[in-house]
């Protein structure tokens, strides 16, 4: 028989105290919030006008934090995309695996691909990419991270279309054709236009993706 002992069930346990976060935890999650931040301005004010200062009002700290985690404006805003591919990458991964098998597979793979293409992580790299014309800064940072989502999005389209992995010309002709799609919400904003086109193509797309 267990015998308790009156004058330890009289004292209230005493709260374990939580551990302190080493400065290795506190640099990521200052980091963590930067690049949110980052990627929030990049699609609300656009590259010319995501400062490092708003970027730190928007994340809630202190002027100097961007420049201190990435020393220049182009940096933070370059890590603020790849940090947006990676996590929503593995998003997008994860409804792949899920997607079920059926009829209309084809136009769901490729509305998927819809969205990867009109997303923020998109939309803002548009914005880089014009601003890169004239700023080989930014042009040397974009170079590597062009090249890194190109292959992400080969990825992504391989495990939609296994039985068309390897038609390298279809897969470029399918993703062109997106990605043409949803830069009419660049230059014709708000007017309806991608919708519409988008329905039009996607029927053309499945048509042909179906016929191989």
């Amino acid at each position: 028989m267990q015998v308790y002992s009156l004058s330890a069930m009289a004292e209230p346990a005493t709260p374990t105290a939580q551990p302190r976060r080493t400065q290795v935890q506190r640099s990521a999650t200052t980091r963590a919030a930067l690049l949110d931040a980052a990627l929030e301005c990049l699609v609300e004010f656009g590259y010319a006008n995501t400062t490092t200062s708003r970027v730190a009002e928007r994340a809630g700290l202190s002027r100097g934090a961007p420049l201190h985690h990435f020393q220049t404006r182009t940096a933070l805003v370059a890590a603020a995309i790849e940090h947006y591919a990676d996590r929503r990458g593995e998003e997008l991964r994860g409804i792949v695996e899920r997607m079920p098998e059926g009829r209309d597979r084809t136009g769901r793979s490729l509305d998927l691909l819809f969205e990867l293409f009109c997303s923020p992580l998109f939309q803002g790299a548009v914005d880089l990419w014009a601003a890169a014309r004239t700023d080989p800064e930014l042009q040397a940072s974009l170079a590597p991270l062009e090249r890194r989502l190109a292959r992400d999005t080969v990825v992504l389209y391989r495990l939609l279309f296994p039985a068309q992995a390897d038609r390298q010309a279809l897969m470029d002709l399918v993703l062109n054709a997106i990605r043409g799609v949803s830069l009419l919400d660049v230059v014709m904003p708000g007017t309806g236009a991608t919708a519409k086109q988008w329905r039009t193509s996607r029927a053309l797309l499945v048509g042909l993706l179906d016929a191989e």
